[in-house]
């Protein structure tokens, strides 16, 4: 897919669910604004806006580390990682840093976009001045 259009799909996801959020904390009819609810409702939206980006830039990090293992020690890394965590352990973990790594998925992606857009543009560059005076 296309860096460009996964960074578009991406950050409307990730808005639409963070705008979700804040409506449903202020559409509740008990909703006080004071210190606790106010910080409560921007973790929570925190959360909502870098959760997707953080899952995505996990699978990328398991992908890029099962890459060059056997099926056999890769399951078996799987395997310790599961039994060490566990399924909730690892969504916990997924919230308490989501907003981290999901920092460095904007990052890392934006960045990837500006490399291949510069490597186009040089490539554009030199089949230009080779069309001309390669005759």
């Amino acid at each position: 897919m296309n860096k460009i259009k996964q960074l578009l799909i991406v950050l409307t996801i990730c808005i639409t669910l963070a705008g979700s959020a804040v409506l449903l904390y202020l559409l509740d009819p008990t909703f006080i604004p004071d210190a606790y609810r106010v910080t409560s409702m921007v973790i929570v939206v925190s959360w909502a806006f870098f959760i997707i980006p953080s899952i995505l830039f996990d699978v990328q990090l398991a992908i890029r580390y099962f890459a060059g293992k056997s099926p056999e020690h890769a399951f078996g890394d799987g395997v310790r990682i599961g039994a060490i965590l566990g399924f909730g352990g690892t969504l916990v973990l997924s919230l308490l840093v989501s907003p981290v790594t999901g920092i460095l998925w904007y990052i890392h992606t934006v960045r990837k976009i500006a490399i291949s857009k510069k490597n186009k543009n040089q490539c554009s560059d030199i089949s230009d001045k080779n069309d001309i005076f390669d005759i």
